[in-house]
């Protein structure tokens, strides 16, 4: 549970084009270049019909992306699986050198990034509130996940696994700040970790705590993290009770006693399994079974404030009025929000964080070259939205929480967001998980209401940055 998890990931978790292309770099004697990449998100998600789903876009991955830095390698067993494919290991088998640099390669450089859990906004560049648009370049603008300064080898070892992280990490912790900001004061649990890989549970356990989740179901999380982990029963535990020739309300009941014997101050018990409002199945099972000092009831179907209002009147007759209702089952914030004041006191919430199926696929995070040898450059993509900011930039929020962004030796009105994160062959100390999550919460309530929900965001661009885009562009015309 240090600064930095110990990470499990190869530098081989990359993509193919990145060595095929380096051959050629290699080859020039471009390998030690030095380049600055940029790695953003040129707008907010959307959805399949081009809606907004996201009013900003929750910065989580920090530390796993210097985790990854730190830890990546390519062993002797992967450098030989390189050498043995049919397209790049003729090509390294020619350049034992290359293959040697790939070998003793470790990630150094200098990063500006963000304090992770800051919200941050992408869309189209404005300057004086109007779109940017010099000879058809319309870049967007954005604060950058990470800004990264390194020789050409380690930009191209580097791009695919960070994008991976940023993408996932960033997009289950906007996702979960929704839902969290729908339930109010009442507590939310990721419970997703069956629904994807089982590394990808573990980021997506941390994203989801530091967007304000009171826990996790995974346990793996807990153990590298420290975050909460939390559970009730499952079916499964219930059904595998049943014994021949004794009915099913018998069984249930036997095991609501069993469960909380074992657990008598944290029994919470799923009350589904048959039927939740039966005669002798169900809340009135789980109060009798524990004399009515249960801690709660998870409810996994059937919700609609109607039914958890019928629980909660259960519960009371029953006498339990102190019991909580936990509701789960294929929940996200427009569900929490339909139940309006319903008597629900938690939210266990799995798929819809983890996968987030409104913009399932990241936070569109992409890394592009902003600079090389000190030099700005960009993506022109003329007549697209695919324009990119050139050069090392600042981003400036102020006091009403806009941010400028601008390069990066201009100083402007507010407060700078990136920092140095990395010097040389190491990452700075971060902050903890504790504080990290503190200044999510923070930041996030100090956003305007508007800035919460769904939308279209323009970002303002400075002169100078404004500037270096013309001389670019004109620089291109002129050619």
């Amino acid at each position: 549970m240090g600064c930095y998890p110990r990470d499990m990931l190869a530098a081989t978790h990359i993509d193919l084009y990145q060595l095929t292309s380096l051959v050629s770099h290699w080859d020039a004697g471009l390998a030690d270049r030095s380049v600055t990449m940029s790695f953003f998100s040129r707008r907010l998600p959307v959805n399949d019909d081009g809606q907004p789903v996201r009013g900003y876009l929750l910065w989580v991955g920090l530390r796993r992306c210097l985790g990854w830095l730190r830890d990546a390698r390519f062993d002797d067993a992967r450098i030989e699986s390189l050498r043995a494919h049919p397209m790049l290991g003729p090509a390294l088998r020619q350049r034992p050198d290359m293959a040697k640099a790939l070998r003793d390669w470790r990630f150094r450089g200098r990063i500006d990034a963000p304090a992770e859990g800051t919200p941050l906004w992408a869309g189209p560049a404005t300057f004086e509130g109007r779109r940017v648009d010099v000879d058809g370049v319309r870049p967007a603008a954005q604060t950058p996940y990470l800004v990264v300064e390194t020789d050409l080898l380690g930009a191209k070892l580097i791009e695919t696994p960070l994008l991976s992280i940023i993408n996932h990490m960033t997009m289950v912790a906007s996702k979960a700040a929704q839902v969290v900001d729908a339930a109010g004061d009442r507590a939310v649990l990721e419970f997703g970790t069956r629904r994807t890989h089982p590394e990808a549970a573990v980021d997506a356990a941390y994203a989801a705590y530091i967007a304000g989740c009171a826990g996790t179901s995974n346990v793996e999380a807990h153990h590298r993290y420290g975050i909460p982990v939390l559970g009730t029963m499952d079916h499964f535990a219930i059904q595998a009770w049943e014994r021949p020739g004794v009915p099913r309300h018998v069984t249930e009941r036997a095991f609501f006693a069993a469960f909380h014997q074992a657990f008598p101050e944290g029994s919470t018990l799923l009350v589904d399994t048959y039927d939740s409002y039966g005669e002798k199945t169900g809340i009135r099972n789980a109060v009798a079974a524990t004399g009515g000092k249960l801690k709660g009831i998870r409810l996994d179907s059937l919700i609609s404030a109607a039914h958890i209002r019928a629980a909660r009147r259960l519960l009371d007759e029953a006498g339990a009025p102190h019991a909580q209702i936990v509701c789960s089952g294929g929940m996200d914030e427009y569900t929490v929000r339909a139940l309006g004041d319903a008597p629900v006191d938690a939210f266990g919430i799995g798929e819809r964080i983890v996968t987030s199926p409104d913009a399932p696929v990241g936070v569109g995070a992409v890394g592009k070259l902003c600079a090389l040898d000190g030099r700005p450059t960009m993506k022109l993509a003329r007549g697209s939205a695919k324009a990119t900011l050139p050069g090392h930039v600042q981003v400036f929020r102020d006091a009403s929480g806009v941010d400028t962004v601008a390069r990066r030796d201009e100083v402007l009105p507010g407060t700078p967001l990136l920092s140095r994160v990395w010097e040389d062959e190491a990452p700075l100390p971060l902050p903890t998980l504790a504080e990290v999550r503190a200044y999510a919460r923070d930041a996030v309530a100090a956003l305007p209401a508007e800035a919460r929900r769904p939308r279209v965001v323009e970002v303002p661009i400075s002169a100078g940055l404004l500037a270096d885009i013309e001389a670019l562009v004109a620089a291109d015309d002129d050619g």
